[in-house]
Parts: C-alpha cells; sequence; structure tokens
C-alpha cells in the first residue's frame, strides 16, 4: 500500500504532462481510423461522380454519410464528403465504463489524394 502511495504523485505528474492519454482521445483516434479507412475504401483512379461516391460511402460500415460536395472525381479538387464515425476506448484507470464519441470527418476522393491521409476533423 505504502508503494501504491509513493506512486501515486509521479502517476498525477505524468497524466498532467499529457504522457498519458485521455479516453476521449483515444477514441477520437479510433473514429479517425473509420473515416480514413473510408478513404481508403472510396479512392480510385476510375473517373466517379459525386453520386457513386457518396452511394459507396454509405455501404462502408461505422460510417453515415452527411454530405457529398463536388461533381466528379475528376473534376476541380474531387469529391469531398463529410462523414460521421463513432469509436470507443476504456482506461481503467480514470473510466468507470467505456467512453464513446462520435465525430465529424471531411474525407477528400481525388485522383490527387494521398494514400493514407488523415481525414480533416
Amino acid at each position: 500500500m505504502r508503494r501504491l502511495l509513493l506512486l501515486a504523485p509521479l502517476f498525477l505528474l505524468a497524466a498532467g504532462c499529457g504522457v498519458v492519454r485521455s479516453s476521449e482521445e483515444e477514441a477520437t483516434d479510433a473514429a479517425r481510423e473509420v473515416a480514413t479507412r473510408a478513404g481508403k475504401l472510396l479512392r480510385s483512379q476510375r473517373p466517379r461522380t459525386a453520386e457513386e461516391i457518396g452511394r459507396s460511402a454509405t455501404g462502408i460500415d461505422g460510417v453515415e454519410v452527411l454530405r457529398v460536395t463536388g461533381t466528379s472525381t475528376h473534376d476541380g479538387d474531387g469529391v469531398d464528403v463529410t462523414v460521421r464515425t463513432s469509436g470507443s476506448a476504456y482506461n481503467e484507470w480514470f473510466d468507470v465504463q467505456e467512453i464513446v464519441v462520435r465525430r465529424c470527418f471531411a474525407v477528400r476522393v481525388s485522383p490527387q489524394s494521398r494514400w493514407g491521409r488523415l481525414p480533416a476533423t
């Protein structure tokens, strides 16, 4: 018990300095991974209309399509898809239960899109 009391201030110092990430941050990262996966699935060199992209995006598990802008993947900047995803995390040190967040991200689909680029929040 005495050792635990001695380690408590070190743990609090580490948590206060940002060494320990919050469950909300980890859950947000999990939601971002879903949006990144969606961007990878939607990416193609074949020209597609915004309608085709939107329809494809609605079929991706864990993705809710909020808005599709642009006309075609090969016109202008391509097609922007605003999606809402969710992520969860649990840290037994801080949380009584699992933390679940819903976040929105913008995913650009065009031939110039970099593979694996993180979606904008």
